[in-house]
């Protein structure tokens, strides 16, 4: 279902209120010594807000949001950078419970995830020589480089099945018998962990839509490259506003540094960039309802370029910030770090754009 234009419009200026009036940057100094990684308070307000049961369906309770509601609040989560697990958890979790999820299992976990007392991540990336394989319900193998797996209750687990060799999705409490988690802060804060299975005991998601896994898994993929390239956006917006506001006030030789005509041309290109990314999130967003071969091309050639542009405008920012640009002290640097991260997530520029490749000879 397309979410409406007003309803979007709502969704982003609601994020953007809470965030200004709960999240400055120094506000978010204190979120980022918590043990847990992210504000449990503002995790709470997200649901009481409806932020949580974005992609839930309408009849269980949910906006039942499309690419475009959802981009709506990644713009928020990168222009604020908050470090609640919403993408990992209603972004990506959520969205690949209701693609395979039974009844009773979608009975079971949506609840509980729409009032934020469950918080899912997609373990997705295996470990080198660990492969994830699954018989029966039980599962050998790691997962590296899991996004908020410091702070999830269950995982989804992506795996082979041991007989036929296809793509299965499972589930598992993130605390089962056999089950080690490592868990670390990335460089911008937020935490993550790496998984080990020794035969654990798991369980399938079974759509009765007959969906496979692996075509679920492909489409949640997209649909989770999709969503950062909105919270880059979000992040780019603000860089490149708060670099052209400290043009204006930065003084040298007692005028600012901003009418060196050099500088202005450096903020055109950024300013350029700016509007290539936008241009390229909505194409993306689009995509996302288009067949899936097309949808695969257009999806990861935005991805990639996006990746490249935001770094290219962040570079500028910290240069053009001088010194006080890599302090902590500064925001630039944090959406610096931010970028960095994301860059990594579902494959970084270049798997993309050799995707890109290959889709459009495919085409």
């Amino acid at each position: 279902m397309a979410t409406d234009i007003e309803t979007i419009g709502m969704l982003r200026d609601s994020a953007a209120r809470y965030a200004e009036d709960n999240y400055g940057f120094h506000q978010r100094w204190a979120v980022l010594e918590r043990p847990e990684g992210y504000s449990p308070d503002a995790w709470r307000d997200f649901a009481e807000l409806g932020f949580l049961a974005l992609r839930l369906p309408e009849e269980e309770g949910g906006l039942d949001g499309d690419a475009f509601a959802v981009g709506a609040l990644m713009e928020i989560v990168g222009a604020r950078l908050l470090m609640e697990p919403f993408f990992a958890s209603t972004v990506v979790g959520t969205g690949l419970l209701l693609k395979l999820g039974s009844a009773q299992q979608r009975a079971a976990y949506l609840p509980q995830l729409a009032d934020g007392s469950l918080v899912l991540a997609l373990a997705d990336d295996d470990e080198p020589g660990r492969p994830c394989v699954v018989s029966g319900d039980r599962l050998q193998g790691g997962k590296i480089g899991v996004l908020h797996g410091d702070a999830a209750g269950r995982l989804l687990v992506s795996a082979r099945d041991a007989v036929t060799g296809q793509a299965v999705v499972v589930t598992v409490a993130a605390n089962a018998p056999g089950l080690t988690r490592q868990v670390y802060r990335l460089v911008d804060g937020r935490g993550a962990a790496r998984f080990g299975f020794d035969d654990v005991v798991v369980e399938r998601l079974a759509p009765e839509s007959g969906l496979s896994a692996a075509d679920a898994l492909a489409v949640a993929r997209d649909e989770a490259m999709v969503a950062l390239c909105a919270e880059s956006l979000g992040v780019v917006n603000s860089l490149v506003a708060a670099t052209t506001e400290y043009l204006k006030v930065r003084k040298q030789f007692g005028r600012p540094i901003g009418s060196n005509q050099a500088l202005q041309h450096r903020m055109v290109d950024c300013f350029l960039l700016q509007q290539e990314v936008q241009a390229l999130t909505e194409a993306a967003q689009q995509a996302l309802a288009d067949d899936s071969a097309d949808r695969s091309r257009r999806v990861a050639g935005a991805r990639a370029y996006i990746v490249q542009a935001a770094r290219k405008i962040a570079n500028e920012a910290v240069q053009m910030h001088g010194g006080v640009g890599v302090t902590d002290e500064l925001d630039i640097s944090h959406y610096f770090r931010r970028l960095m991260v994301n860059a990594a997530l579902c494959g970084g520029r270049d798997a993309q754009f050799s995707r890109f490749v290959d889709a459009a000879l495919a085409a």
